[in-house]
């Protein structure tokens, strides 16, 4: 949950969720968003002034509009025609409405656009009473203006990614996939939503394109402006709009000392991710676009443990042919070889929608027809992928996994349409592979509580610990007002990843964790013990987490989890593990807190 505080005079901190990284300082855009709030704050003596004259910027602007428009109807349709937007200018310049917004403004010490915005609905009651049919039409009049003063106040506010010109930090009610894919790191140095948690997918993409980002602030899109500095914190969950030059001061020394750490923990690339008694956990990539996998072996992580694929989907240009994902999955394998790469099947549906692929509004996406479950109903639509994963798997280090599987009976379909599309493969000579290891993605409980029954079907299971808990708990993993019940450690989560994980072992495949809880510092050690083999998460969280592992020994990690599934308190969970973690990994503990 999102906290505000304020500090120095004119300065305003605002705590939210921090889900990517790094800090930057920078020029703030707001996105346009439908239905925004009018932002309302309370200011200082010395903002008045700087309050007024905004107010007094957005008129003179305002006007200017009004006139522009006034003129270019003139000469479109006549004087007469353009006469009507007289009664608009008669309230731009209306000085009694005026100096009443300045009057309460000094008055009320509330920024210019609350106050605004209260004098005109008074102004609307009014005119609305009245019983006069020409000043009863003055209420759109009034109307009109004002929400044109307001947007003026608001400062320019873009619509897409793809209309930002310069550097700066983007800020929305929130982003969606096709925004977040069209990012240009060069210009978008920053990432701030109202709504999200760690695990949305802004969240997911701003830490696969390493863009700092904070979360799940409710309501800073309405309560900044476009053009206002900003400092984020993308560590801490911080947003400071108009911060003092004492705090730029203080968060450049915090910086350095930071940089001096994350330096120290590049020189891990190259070192296994074994505990110092010889215990060797993997660690692969989670990623999100092709881009990214330059960024897989500089971080020193081994392949891809989760390549999401709804990439291809998410722009505008239609569905891609089986060719084009022959080459996607291929071009990335070769890449990353000799090291394995794991390919997710498509997962559209939840927060992730296509422009090409038409699927039917639901009030409940995240539980309804999405990953495999659209999939299997599609066959003609999934075997064009399945084809492309066959082709590509020839010769290659590849795997392939099913989302959001929550039976035994999903898996023997999925697995009888692959099959169907090696035999068309082969029967028209087009090379295929002939032995293709399928696992599945265990992120339902269903799931996780019948893994002994899926596992002899397939070759290998990953745990998405992010839609697990979200299933598990029934919290919404993207609405802030139950993200405190979002509980990684609650007992019931730990039990399903210990089952899950002996069900696998009792077939002897291995189970990996791909969610988030896989690179948070504090939980791998649990994780570890919990008799988790592998861990996947994005690449620039390798080095932390790889730190992590070196410095512990296999025997804690195996009494913390025993500790752990004891317990019956989640924050009991939570401070055992960050005290393994201040005792083995201080510096990484300083990182993250």
């Amino acid at each position: 949950m999102s906290e505000i505080t304020t500090s120095s005079p004119g300065e305003l901190v605002l705590r939210g969720v921090g889900v990517s990284p790094g800090v930057v300082i920078g020029e703030v855009v707001v996105f346009a968003q439908e239905g925004a709030a009018v932002p309302e704050r309370v200011i200082g003596e010395q903002d008045v002034p700087l309050e007024i004259a905004r107010f007094e910027e957005a008129l003179i602007k305002t006007r200017h509009q009004i006139s522009g428009i006034q003129r270019k109807v003139a000469e479109a349709l006549g004087e007469k025609h353009a006469s009507i937007f007289d009664a608009h200018l008669l309230v731009v310049d209306d000085r009694y409405f005026v100096e009443e917004v300045i009057r309460e403004l000094r008055e009320q010490h509330r920024n210019v656009e609350a106050v605004l915005r209260k004098v005109a609905d008074r102004y609307i009651e009014m005119l609305s009473r009245v019983d006069d049919d020409y000043l009863r039409e003055r209420v759109a009049d009034v109307r009109d203006v004002t929400r044109r003063i307001s947007t003026n106040l608001a400062g320019e506010r873009m619509n897409r990614m793809d209309q930002l010109e310069r550097p700066c930090i983007a800020v929305a009610r929130d982003f969606s996939p096709s925004d977040t894919a069209s990012i240009n790191r060069n210009i978008v140095h920053a990432l701030v939503t109202d709504l999200g948690s760690a695990t949305s997918h802004t969240a997911i993409m701003a830490r696969a394109l390493e863009v700092p980002a904070v979360v799940g602030l409710r309501d800073i899109s309405a309560q900044i402006s476009s053009g206002e500095t900003v400092l984020v914190d993308g560590s801490k969950g911080l947003v400071i709009v108009r911060p003092t030059s004492e705090r730029l001061l203080a968060y450049a020394q915090k910086a350095e000392e930071h940089k001096l750490i994350l330096c120290e923990l590049e020189t891990l690339k190259d070192k296994p991710s074994e505990t110092k008694d010889g215990y060797y956990v993997p660690i692969a990539a989670n990623i999100e676009l092709p881009a990214e996998i330059s960024g897989i072996s500089k971080h020193g992580a081994k392949g891809i443990g989760l390549f999401r694929t709804e990439f291809l989907f998410l722009n505008e240009d239609g569905i891609p042919d089986e060719d084009e994902q022959t080459r996607v999955y291929s071009e990335a394998a070769d890449q990353c070889a000799p090291d394995n790469v794991v390919i997710r099947t498509l997962d559209l549906g939840g927060d992730k929608f296509s422009s090409s692929v038409k699927t039917a509004h639901e009030m409940n996406p995240f539980l309804g027809f999405r990953a495999i479950r659209f999939c299997l109903a599609n066959p003609a639509f999934f075997k064009v992928q399945l084809r492309a994963i066959l082709r590509a798997a020839a010769g290659r280090n590849i795997s392939m996994m099913y989302p959001m599987v929550c039976c035994l009976s999903e898996v023997i379909q999925a697995n009888g349409i692959l099959e169907e599309c090696r035999q068309e493969l082969k029967k028209a000579g087009i090379p295929c592979a002939e032995k293709l290891p399928v696992g599945v993605m265990i992120e339902i409980p269903s799931a996780a509580l019948t893994a002994d029954l899926i596992a002899p079907h397939v070759d290998f299971f990953s745990i998405g610990t992010n839609d697990l808990i979200q299933y598990t708990l029934a919290v919404d993993r993207v609405n802030e007002n139950v993200s405190h019940l979002y509980m990684p450690t609650h007992i019931s989560i730990l039990k399903l990843i210990r089952r899950t994980v002996m069900a696998g072992h009792a077939h002897r495949i291995p189970v990996a964790v791909c969610g988030q809880m896989a690179a948070a510092p504090e939980l791998v050690p649990l994780l570890i013990g919990l008799g988790v083999d592998e861990l996947s998460i994005s690449p620039p969280s390798v080095p932390m987490i790889k730190d992590v592992i070196r410095n512990l020994h296999y025997s804690e990690c195996r009494t913390l989890a025993k500790e752990a599934l004891q317990a019956g308190d989640c924050d009991d969970v939570i401070a055992k593990c960050r005290a393994l973690l201040q005792k083995t990994s201080p510096e990484i503990l300083e990182l993250i807190s």
